[in-house]
């Protein structure tokens, strides 16, 4: 199965179904909260039950409703007889029986449960995925030799191998010792700045946003002091790994720093929204209120507690989302339910633009309620 990275969603992008249903599952399979197969199983067959529903919702023929039938049959046996978890905690699947579609997706972050038809695969999700966790750098450096990791979601490469000569000490004293130690020092120097060379042009390519730095404490030292402000001001870590480190032993100290990083900016996250709610400065708590303001165009940040569902309503003509009403307060027209109001909510907000935080990595009493941080 592929892993989640650019590449994969611009096939996926590129897929033309020739106006057969496209249908796509996300399920979270977070061992934190689903430590058992059983249960994310269950999840499953209760999601794949929506397809029906979202056929209807869509105004599918007969025909195609059976497509989306067998595409959700599919899934559902793959997830009970196929997948192997491991450490994926968040997978989709994309499949158009009618087409010939099927491709899974794996990634180390969790995604928010949801089924979704439509005429394209869904990748709204991954791609904010993608978005919302950087890329990272690691390099391991010393007085010769320096080795460059890039980690990306859940995969990390060597990129390359910087070796330079540095020669040894010798046992002469005086005024030979002297001279011979500035040569040293001197190789040394040349060989840190070639590193930060590698790593500027590999920061200006776009290649990492975060730079995690590992080493004797010295060589590190003298490393930061002649990186370019520009890389210096990306090191977000430091870590204590030998220079014979293998690439799964970067990426995991890559990912643990990551989920530490982000269980830190989502803190940031709440914090701001909890105190902006409390002040009635551009932030507010509460489903209802939210769906009113992402209606008015006014959110900048849409911030739902990961596993939060509720039912709900869309608007025929306007696309509004109520929770609970007879009829549009805006336009007056009918209104259509739909499973989860919320799922349909991080969607609308990806359509417009706005980000979608999802609280994942803290405690799930963190923010108990759906919420957003407004533009104005």
């Amino acid at each position: 199965m592929p892993e989640l990275r650019s590449e994969v969603l611009k096939a996926l992008a590129a897929w033309r179904p020739n106006g057969h249903p496209v249908s796509t599952l996300y399920l979270d399979v977070d061992g934190r909260r689903y430590p058992r197969h059983q249960e994310f199983v269950l999840r499953a067959q209760e999601v794949c039950h929506r397809f029906r529903h979202e056929a209807a919702a869509a105004g599918l023929g007969r025909e195609a409703t059976r497509l989306v039938e067998c595409d959700a049959g599919r899934m559902r046996t793959f997830v009970e007889e196929e997948f192997e978890r491991g450490r994926t905690r968040g997978i989709a699947l994309f499949c158009s029986s009618g087409a010939g579609l099927w491709e899974v997706v794996e990634a180390t972050r969790p995604v928010r449960d949801r089924a979704v038809v439509s005429t394209e695969p869904h990748i709204g999700p991954l791609e904010a995925l993608l978005e919302t966790f950087r890329s990272s750098c690691t390099a391991l450096v010393d007085r010769s030799r320096a080795r460059i990791f890039l980690t990306e979601l859940d995969r990390t490469r060597e990129r390359t191998d910087v070796f330079d000569e540095v020669p040894g000490r010798h046992e002469q004293g005086g005024r030979a010792q002297a001279r011979y130690r500035r040569h040293v020092e001197d190789h040394v120097a040349r060989h840190l700045h070639r590193v930060a060379e590698v790593l500027l042009r590999l920061f200006q390519d776009g290649e990492f946003d975060r730079l995690i730095v590992g080493g004797p404490d010295e060589a590190v030292a003298d490393f930061e002091r002649i990186l370019h402000p520009y890389v210096a001001g990306r090191i977000a870590a430091k870590v204590t790994l030998p220079l014979s480190a293998s690439v799964a032993q970067v990426g995991d100290a890559a990912r643990e720093i990551e989920e530490r990083l982000e269980a830190e900016r989502e803190a940031a996250v709440v914090e701001r929204l909890r105190a902006g709610a409390a002040a009635g400065r551009q932030a507010l708590l509460g489903l209802d209120a939210t769906l009113r303001a992402l209606g008015d165009g006014r959110v900048d940040t849409l911030v739902v507690p990961a596993g939060v569902e509720a039912p709900g309503s869309r608007c025929d003509t306007c696309g509004r989302l109520w929770v609970s009403r007879s009829s549009c307060a805006s336009c007056g027209s009918p209104l259509t339910a739909v499973l989860d109001v919320v799922d349909t909510a991080v969607a609308t907000a990806l359509r417009h633009g706005c980000r979608v935080e999802t609280i994942s990595m803290l405690d799930p009493d963190a923010v108990p309620d759906v919420g957003a941080l407004l533009r104005y």
